[in-house]
């Protein structure tokens, strides 16, 4: 596979953008924003959550040996806000899970394969790694990093 990053980044927001949830969070069941330009959660209005940003923030090339081609590891960052935390009478955390289960059904790998491969463009793509939330109980801004990592043989 010689696919671009570009293609596969591409590919990896069509397949976010498809997340469905399964309760609304903020009368939504999909984003109210998607993109991959990443912007603070003061420059996201509430009316413009749940909202999640693709960041593109790092990648690792490995060699298993002098004589065999690389392996590189995308390193993606997902990045969602949701403003539930702002209704005194909601549990923001509920928000939370219910866009984080979206994101992880959205790449739930093909049952004939065992891997997502974003149809095809890549080896595998999966969320791994820790999860980090803030619901948003103190301030009514949630927030939830979502580290994905791409693999390309």
């Amino acid at each position: 596979m010689t696919n671009t990053r570009e293609a596969i980044m591409q590919a990896l927001c069509a397949f976010l953008a498809r997340a469905q949830f399964a309760a609304p969070v903020n009368g939504r069941d999909t984003w109210a924003m998607l993109s991959r330009r990443v912007k603070l959660w003061n420059d996201v209005a509430a009316a413009d959550q749940p909202a999640l940003f693709i960041g593109e923030h790092g990648e690792s090339i490995a060699y298993a040996g002098d004589n065999f081609p690389s392996k590189t590891t995308l390193n993606v960052d997902l990045l969602i806000y949701t403003s539930a935390g702002r209704d005194p009478d909601a549990v923001p955390a509920r928000a939370l899970n219910i866009v984080i289960e979206a994101l992880i059904a959205t790449l739930t790998p093909d049952p004939k394969t065992g891997r997502q491969t974003l149809g095809g463009l890549v080896q595998s793509c999966r969320v791994e790694g820790r999860i980090l939330k803030d619901p948003g109980d103190l301030d009514g801004q949630g927030f939830a990093l979502v580290p994905v990592k791409i693999l390309i043989p």
